[in-house]
């Protein structure tokens, strides 16, 4: 038997017999070493083929865990550093693991035996998912930000990969059919062929506002209007047909079937929902179903909206014939808001994973929002709801053992659940979590469907995992007041706000921090300004208290934007020569050029967020309404959209505060901007201030999350050195710190840029090696990767995981967890040495003659230290009823039994027993 197969075979036993399973936790940040991005997870869970290994992203600490799960319950085996933000894993073999790591824009290839990154595949724009089909097999990765799905050939990843250009918005969550024919692919922002008119298309023709006005406000100003494709025609809520005022047309998106061969379109699903978070097949009959909500944007005005502004929904798309909407909440009366309490309990909101059943007659929904997981029929009918760890975001169903696991995202937990009455059997952590205890204790109230009047919907419903959902909505209210202008703005002419406010784009709540107020028009100081709208708008029956409140907001206002794509790695802007578009040139032209009377554009897109937060009045606008001046840092993701003759559009909102301007070159022919002349000149210089403004810097450098692998066969490679040194010099510049992790023997160690080309170990008193030095480490199985991280999280991310104080290869020679922060070395104390006990280490592991058992005793005590086969048989006493002093101990085991006969080739556990406590450790012995 290979050592790896008795290694799998001893942890089954060792699960069964673990009296004291270590448990890590968080650790409060002392400093600003963690960035929120809370990015989405995908498919956060996979098994390898052979079903003995679990594998789940640890996305807070940008680790992949392996568990064993051959035993009892999973056991947590190895924790593979990988990219920034991993969202994704799927296991292509029973020793290789493709994660896709959103924030860095690749994918780590993870070697399952050696624990640790092979190479890294850079991929493009926030890859969201990766799936292996088609024969021979390919790679399929959506990268979302670039509307494409990648197809590489593992085998050869140097070569260029084969791009699919998707015909909607985001393509994400992919799923492939039990023969491996088929791929599909959910497209995360659906336009659902809706879509907004300006204020001129709209004109004095809206429908009558319903309820009426309020007596006593003044005339609404002019707004735009929603309208959506019947099929037919672009009507509004009235059914009034607008075609003549819409050129363009619509394609109905939403779930794609690609042949996996030719890679070709089979065939295309719609009117599913507008958001679509989750797919899987059914592994019987190859169904697919898929999870989202769906967006109500067809209705104006708040008070119509009140409780009911989203759905979640399920559907099943067979292999022939349309697709089925499942309801998801039937139980819900949305005529009667709020709901009872009983009807808020069974409601399930924010439906993230999906999977099925080995035997495809069930399918399981996790509800990130009401911590459950819904079990439904194959047919969509309700079975059950299932209490789960708090925020699930992912599930997977073990065709080998009659088990569930459920990812946890709120506390990194997984969770082990039985089919067959789904009682918990095991809650497990996926390994250290750094996220400050701010952000995980704010989070539920953000995700929560309880902020809502039935139990199914949360801010998160339009505000996705802190972002938007690229909709407009109308929550003007004809019954509401006036507002007064806001206090601290300096413009004379603000006249207030009407509560008739037209359709408005979900704003992001990413990098709100020194914007000032908030919202399209300034209405709203800060958040909890918006408490108000868990009543008005959610449904809610009360206000949140103040003290979730301000868990809410500490939960978002850390939230960070992932750094701009259409950046340089330096962190400059691209440049071209003249009659090309200049993003750098566009960057001059915003900073020193006067393009409003005296004012250049810094004059209100104040650096560096693009606002100065004051409020512009509407005649100055030539606009309808008073607006903020907005941030630009995610202009980039709001393209797509041309309102042009006979064009297909993949979105149905752009630019601007409604989303009815279709791109920043239009933008930039409003009447009060002067771009000098000639006409040709001037639009040169338009396209250049466009360019800079779709590269507009997010606060955060190209450098965080860029990574690079050394493998032995490319580490003179002149495209990974120069990419490398630009790392480091971007470190020396402030820009990012830089990291590396790698095995050094069968050791893993990271290390830290240390500036003048040197890197400080994370082992005290080790030898500082310059960069040159570093690369030289990697040799083939032992390969070495370098990754970007934001400014002060290099210590942590690199040297000292659990921010203990303790080194993490100093915590692995010395036996201790780097991963646990109530385990580390000793510290100096009162009286001399205090020890945390323990069984550190058996080494060399696996191992021919004789083995090492290292243990450290808190105090002096008796030991009992004995070793058991697979069978849970003694095979040899090492040590019994022995007094031992407190400190590190050791002893060795010759692999022999009581009888001094030779053993076995084999798997084997030892059991050490003291005064603290029981632990255990697997051994494997060769021949």
């Amino acid at each position: 038997m290979r050592p790896v197969a008795l290694l799998l075979v001893a942890m089954a036993i060792v699960s069964a017999l673990l009296a004291f399973p270590r448990r890590s936790v968080s650790t409060v940040a002392t400093g600003s070493d963690f960035v929120h991005f809370e990015s989405a997870h995908v498919h956060p869970l996979a098994l390898t083929p052979d079903g003995t290994r679990l594998l789940a992203v640890n996305t807070a600490d940008n680790r992949l865990t392996v568990f064993d799960v051959t035993g009892v319950s999973p056991v947590r085996i190895g924790e593979i550093p990988v990219g920034m933000e991993p969202v994704s894993v799927c296991a292509r073999t029973n020793t290789e693991a493709w994660v896709v790591n959103t924030l860095s824009d690749d994918v780590s290839i993870v070697d399952l035996t050696a624990l640790n990154v092979t190479a890294t595949l850079r991929v493009g724009d926030e890859p969201s998912d990766v799936v292996f089909a088609g024969s021979p097999q390919r790679a399929w990765v959506s990268v979302s930000q670039e509307d494409a799905i990648k197809v590489y050939d593992p085998a050869s990843l140097a070569t260029a990969p084969a791009v699919i250009a998707v015909a909607a918005r985001w393509p994400r969550a992919l799923s492939v059919s039990p023969d491996g024919a088929k791929v599909y692919c959910a497209i995360f922002n659906s336009n659902h062929r809706s879509t907004v008119l300006s204020e001129a298309q709209a004109g004095d023709s809206l429908p009558p506002p319903n309820p009426p006005m309020k007596a006593g406000l003044p005339a609404a100003p002019k707004v735009g209007l929603i309208v959506s494709f019947n099929g037919q025609h672009w009507v509004d809520e009235s059914g009034k047909w607008w075609d003549s005022k819409i050129p363009y047309q619509e394609q109905l998106v939403e779930l794609v079937e690609f042949n996996a061969s030719t890679r070709a379109v089979n065939r295309v699903a719609g009117d599913i929902a507008t958001i679509l978070m989750g797919t899987a097949v059914n592994p019987v009959n190859g169904t697919a179903a898929i999870t989202g909500t769906y967006a109500r944007t067809e209705i104006r005005f708040e008070p119509n909206l009140r409780g009911h502004n989203t759905e979640t929904r399920l559907a099943l798309w067979p292999t022939a014939g349309s697709r089925t909407l499942v309801q998801v909440n039937p139980h819900i009366n949305y005529a009667a808001t709020p709901g009872p309490q009983s009807e808020r309990d069974s409601s399930l909101s924010m439906p993230t994973g999906v999977t099925w059943s080995p035997d495809g007659q069930r399918v399981y929904v996790t509800a990130m929002g009401s911590d459950k997981l819904g079990i439904f029929g194959p047919t969509g009918t309700v079975l059950a709801r299932v209490p789960t760890v708090p925020g699930p975001t992912g599930v997977l169903a073990d065709p080998s053992r009659p088990r569930l696991y459920v990812l946890g995202r709120y506390h990194d937990q997984l969770q082990t659940l039985s089919t067959a009455n789904f009682a918990s059997l095991a809650v497990t952590p996926l390994g250290f979590d750094p996220t400050p205890d701010l952000i995980v204790n704010g989070r539920k109230f953000f995700y929560s469907g309880m902020s809502s009047g039935h139990g199914d919907q949360s801010c998160a419903s339009c505000h996705l995992f802190g972002d938007f959902d690229q909709m407009a909505w109308d929550l003007g209210d004809p019954q509401g007041n006036m507002a007064p202008v806001p206090p601290g703005q300096t413009d004379p002419l603000l006249a207030g706000f009407h509560p008739m406010k037209g359709p408005m784009i979900t704003q992001s709540l990413r990098g709100l921090a020194n914007t000032g107020l908030l919202h399209w028009r300034g209405d709203r100081a800060d958040l909890s300004a918006f408490n108000p709208a868990f009543v008005s708008l959610m449904g809610r029956p009360a206000v949140l208290p103040d003290s979730e409140m301000a868990a809410f907001s500490a939960f978002l206002a850390p939230l960070m934007y992932p750094p701009n794509p259409n950046q340089n790695l330096d962190r400059t802007f691209p440049d071209a020569p003249a009659g090309q578009p200049s993003a750098e040139r566009g960057r001059q032209f915003f900073v020193t050029n006067a393009v409003d009377g005296p004012l250049t554009c810094t004059g209100c897109h104040a650096l560096p967020t693009g606002t100065n937060g004051q409020v512009i009045d509407k005649f100055a606008l030539q606009a309808a309404q008073d607006m903020k001046v907005p941030q630009l840092r995610n202009l980039y993701k709001k393209t797509g959209r041309k309102d042009s003759t006979g064009v297909v559009n993949k979105r149905g909102f752009g630019f601007t505060h409604n989303g009815s301007s279709d791109n920043l070159f239009d933008f930039l022919h409003f009447p009060g901007f002067n771009f000098g002349s000639p006409v040709a000149a001037a639009d040169a210089k338009r396209r250049d201030l466009e360019a800079y403004l779709l590269a507009f810097d997010t606060g955060l450098a190209p450098a965080i999350g860029a990574q690079l692998t050394f493998d032995g066969s490319n580490n003179g490679s002149v495209s990974l050195i120069t990419r490398m040194d630009t790392l480091t010099a971007q470190a020396d510049a402030g820009n990012c710190d830089v990291i590396a992790h790698g095995l050094v023997g069968s050791t893993p160690h990271g290390w830290k840029y240390a500036g003048a080309g040197m890197w400080t170990p994370d082992v005290t008193g080790g030898a500082s090696p310059s960069s040159a030095s570093l690369r030289a480490l990697a040799t083939a199985g032992h390969a070495l990767t370098v990754t970007g991280v934001p400014p002060g999280c290099g210590t942590r991310m690199g040297l000292d995981r659990d921010r203990d104080g303790a080194l993490d290869g100093d915590e692995l020679a010395a036996g201790t967890d780097p991963g646990d922060p109530a385990s580390h070395p000793s510290t100096t104390g009162v009286g001399g040495n205090t020890y945390v006990a323990g069984l550190r280490a058996v080494r060399p592991n696996p191992f021919r003659t004789t083995t090492t058992v290292d243990f450290v005793l808190a105090r002096p005590a008796e030991v009992d230290l004995a070793v058991y086969d697979v069978l849970g048989r003694q095979v040899r006493h090492l040590a019994s009823g022995q007094r031992m002093a407190a400190g590190p101990q050791s002893i060795a085991w010759d692999g022999r039994d009581d009888q001094g006969r030779g053993t076995w080739a084999g798997a084997y556990f030892v059991r050490l027993r003291a005064a603290d406590g029981n632990w255990t450790k697997m051994v494997v012995r060769v021949r």
